[in-house]
Parts: C-alpha cells; structure tokens; sequence
C-alpha cells in the first residue's frame, strides 16, 4: 500500500494502536506511552538530532495534554455511536452518521499531527533535508514499482483478505456466506492508488521546496493543513474515489451486521464498550463529546 504522509504517522503512532488493542492495561499503556511513541518514530524517519527533539518536546508534551483533555472525548463518543448503530441495525441513515463521525475524527487527528510536525519540518538541517528528499524519492519509486506490478485480480483478493482479518479481529471468525460479502463488496471498491501515489509526490515535492527555501513554521503548517486536513486540492479523482470508498464501507457494514450471530454481536459490542470506557477512563474529567449526527 502506498505510504501515508509525515505527519498523519505521528498521529497513528498513537491513535491506530489504541484502536487495534482491546482492555484499558494496554490501550492505557499504549497511549500513556504515547510522547515515547512518537519521538520514536520522527527520531527515526526526520533523522533527528537530540537538540532538535529537545526543543520540541514542550510543545509535544502540551500537545499530548491538550489531545487527553479535547480529542479523547471524541473518540469515546465514537465508539458509542457504533455501539449504538449496532444496537440499532447499521442502516444506510446511521452509516452516513458514522461515515461523517468518522471523517471529522480524521480532520481532528490530522490537524493534531501538522501541529506537531510542522516546527520539526521548518528547522530541520541541509543534511536532514537531503536525507528526507531521498527518503521520499525511495518511497515514490518503490510505491511505483509495486502498483506497476500489480494484478488487478490478486489485489481484489488481497484486499479481501485484509477487510476479513480486520473485521475478524472485532467479530471472530466469519462464515464463508460473510467472507463472500466482504469480498463481493471490497471488489468493487475504487482503486485510487495510482492517483494517489502521484498526488502525494507532487504535494511532497512542494513540501521540500518550502523547506529548502526555509519557510517559517506557520507557511508549513498552513500547506500541511491545506493538504492533509481540509483536502482543498484533491483531484477530481481521488474525491470521487474516496467517496466511493465511504459508500462501499457503509454497504459492507449493512450487509454483514445483519449476518452477524450471537456470539460475533457479543463480541464486537464487547469491544466498542470496552474501547468507549478506555477512553472515558484515560481522561482526567471523563466525557463524551456531542457528535453532529
């Protein structure tokens, strides 16, 4: 799959293993842990020296409070919703309330990771710069190669196979009758990867422009927002495309929940409760956001 940008990884070093652990420990472990998490990873991908990680640790530090305080509402609020469209029946009126849950969740989560990396991105060193243009040009060419090599049939299988390991890991084990929904509706999923892969090389080719021409903190933050937070460029393509892809997984989660048995039912509320109240219980004053839908 081609590679997600900078900054939505710094989110998804927190974000995306809270969502793939269930039992306050670990996802308590995962998120307290966080501030480790992300150094981590943009020590690692920005080459970073420790001066450089010095100076930004306040700012991730008030970051990370600001996120327990203001965005984990959110997501405990979310899981509710789910928890409740379950209850009720996923139908296409609540998945479209889920589907527009889900996007401003995503616009929150991103809006937080350009906050974080935009002030590494503006003082990072010539050699850094070099060293990240390269990266990204390894990137691109692999992500080429590999969609230049691709069958469109062993795709549509392998996408398959990924949507069931996902979906088996809330419900357990699916059926052969549930394997085949999710592979008759994930086949006529958009593949966009192209498209993207292009997109993305533009907008990183103007990402380094910037920084070679050592624009101020506040210009980067403003292009990554632009980008990666309110889409305001995205081509025709890849708005239609992800559009698509909305309305396919609004389909899937229809067609499976009225397929699921007892058990799957119990274990994927298990979940949604258990994941609601992780996030209740990491807040220091515990509450759930009130969503628009």
């Amino acid at each position: 799959m081609p590679r997600i940008s900078l900054p939505i990884r710094l989110a998804a070093a927190i974000l995306a293993i809270a969502l793939t652990l269930a039992g306050c420990s670990r996802v308590g472990i995962a998120y307290n842990t966080g501030d480790f998490l992300v150094t981590a990873y943009a020590k690692d991908y920005l080459d970073l020296e420790q001066s450089q990680l010095e100076r930004w640790s306040p700012l991730l530090d008030a970051e990370l409070t600001r996120h327990r305080s203001e965005e984990l509402p959110y997501l405990a609020a979310y899981f509710d919703q789910i928890l409740a469209a379950r209850k009720a029946g996923f139908d296409a009126g609540n998945m479209d309330c889920l589907t527009e849950s889900f996007r401003d969740l995503y616009r929150r989560q991103a809006s937080f990771a350009v906050t974080l990396a935009a002030p590494l991105l503006a003082e990072l060193t010539p050699a850094q710069i070099e060293r990240l243009d390269q990266r990204f040009s390894q990137e691109a060419a692999e992500d080429r190669a590999e969609i230049a090599g691709r069958s469109s049939t062993r795709e549509k299988e392998k996408r398959a196979r990924r949507y069931v390991k996902s979906i088996e890991d809330w419900t357990g084990p699916l059926s052969a009758e549930q394997q085949a929904i999710v592979a008759e509706v994930t086949g006529r999923m958009p593949d966009t990867q192209a498209s993207l892969v292009e997109y993305r090389t533009v907008k990183r080719e103007r990402l380094m422009a910037l920084i070679r021409a050592k624009a101020p903190e506040p210009e980067i933050k403003r292009f990554l927002t632009t980008w990666l937070v309110d889409f305001e460029d995205l081509p025709p393509d890849l708005e239609q495309g992800g559009q698509l892809l909305g309305e396919r997984i609004g389909e899937l989660f229809v067609g499976l929940g009225k397929t699921l048995d007892t058990s799957q039912r119990d274990r994927l509320d298990k979940r949604l409760r258990s994941l609601r109240d992780d996030f209740m219980k990491l807040q220091k004053q515990p509450r759930m956001a009130q969503m628009t839908c």
